[in-house]
């Protein structure tokens, strides 16, 4: 089966959810499979990003686009309704050159990443799109936490990105999303049509068996420049973890992650470590005592926390991103909504350590059970096998 991958953006480095997701989703299927890849690029790219993603994949064109290029995008979206993030990735010259790729290769199928690449589909081939999030609860999660002009641009997109997604349906052959959640947060009476296919972890996370001396009390990792990330970073430092070095206050705590924005470095102290870009999140890991993600907004599965209770660390989370993840609080997690139920997780987890290495196993265990990429993945290619044969 020849399948062409459309993203907007490179899937590497992996310091992002969408590009982990497409990078073991594409690097799962090319085992069976030709999988050639179009995405688009606007800024420098790694320099072995290529070279890492064809190691697997048959072909990767990248169709560069500028500044220039995204505001005649947004001007576009502004008048005809679609989302603002839609007109940001959709330019005539970037269309033009995918439907001349498309040409090249004559795939069976194709497979789309976010319904901002939407108006990339008018080429007659079987198509499937994967919305990951409910990007309209995302943003409307977002509009919430903010002020003034930026709340109304965010509550304006959250009207366009529903109207949308509801659109999906009558675009792509199928549809699949990461949690359920989501799926019922799709403005549409065919809800039901899409596919729920979760993350999964990397066997290396698994297999990571390195002693490592413990350096870091508390990690809380991700890109630090995602909104979501941010607001969580700002909640633990300066709520939660106060209530913490009140009784020990030598307790610390490493952020982790690339991009730092300026109100995430501004957070660094004596007790908080701000990396930015790491190359192997699996050292800091293997270096901490307790990993969490206090998430306050945001949609989908947290592959932080995957990764995390992959390498044997007690979690703590939100009851909102365990809605996605789905773990029993006080058995393979322990789930926390506010600044005192937080500080008072991590302190048993510290003076508790037969407590923190039940729940970091059994944690790894429900991991093992249900979030392999290979299991999703077959799901995945009976999908695109099931509309080419249709």
């Amino acid at each position: 089966m020849k399948i062409l991958a459309v993203l907007s953006r490179l899937p590497y480095p992996l310091e992002k959810g969408d590009k982990l997701r497409a990078y073991y989703q594409l690097r799962e299927l090319a085992k069976n499979n030709e999988v050639y890849l179009f995405c688009l690029n606007n800024s420098e790219p790694h320099p072995k990003a290529k070279d890492i993603l064809l190691s697997f994949l048959k072909d990767v064109h990248i169709s560069e686009f500028s500044t220039i290029d995204a505001l005649e995008g947004l001007l576009v979206s502004f008048f005809d309704g679609t989302p603002f993030q839609t007109g940001y990735y959709s330019h005539r010259k970037n269309i033009k050159d995918f439907k001349s790729y498309c040409k090249k290769i004559h795939p069976d199928v194709i497979f789309y990443q976010f319904v901002r690449m939407a108006k990339y589909t008018d080429v007659s081939y079987p198509k499937v799109l994967d919305f990951q999030d409910a990007l309209s609860v995302n943003m409307e999660g977002r509009a919430k936490k903010s002020r003034g002009i930026v709340k109304f641009i965010f509550k304006n997109e959250t009207k366009r990105l529903k109207k949308y997604e509801a659109k999906m349906f009558d675009i792509f052959d199928k549809l699949t999303i990461i949690v359920d959640a989501d799926k019922k947060a799709i403005s549409s009476p065919r809800q039901n049509e899409i596919i729920v296919l979760p993350n999964g972890v990397d066997e290396a996370y698994f297999n990571y068996n390195t002693p490592q001396k413990k350096e870091f009390d508390i990690i809380f990792s991700g890109g630090m420049n995602y909104s979501p990330n941010v607001i969580a970073a700002n909640y633990l430092v300066k709520e939660i973890m106060p209530k913490v070095w009140e009784k020990y206050p030598k307790t610390n705590l490493v952020l982790a992650g690339a991009n730092p924005t300026a109100s995430v470095k501004s957070l660094a102290s004596d007790k908080v470590i701000v990396t930015g870009w790491v190359d192997d999140m699996k050292d800091y890991y293997a270096k901490a005592r307790i990993f969490i993600a206090p998430m306050q907004i945001g949609t989908g599965l947290q592959n932080k926390l995957l990764e995390a209770m992959a390498m044997n660390l007690p979690c703590i989370t939100s009851s909102l991103a365990n809605d996605a993840l789905k773990a029993t609080n006080n058995k393979n997690i322990i789930i926390a909504d506010t600044p005192q139920e937080n500080a008072d997780a991590i302190i048993l987890l510290l003076t508790n350590p037969e407590l923190a290495d039940a729940i970091a196993k059994r944690g790894n265990e429900f991991v093992k059970e249900n979030y392999r990429w290979e299991t999703f993945n077959k799901v995945l290619e009976q999908t695109f096998c099931s509309i080419i044969q249709k």
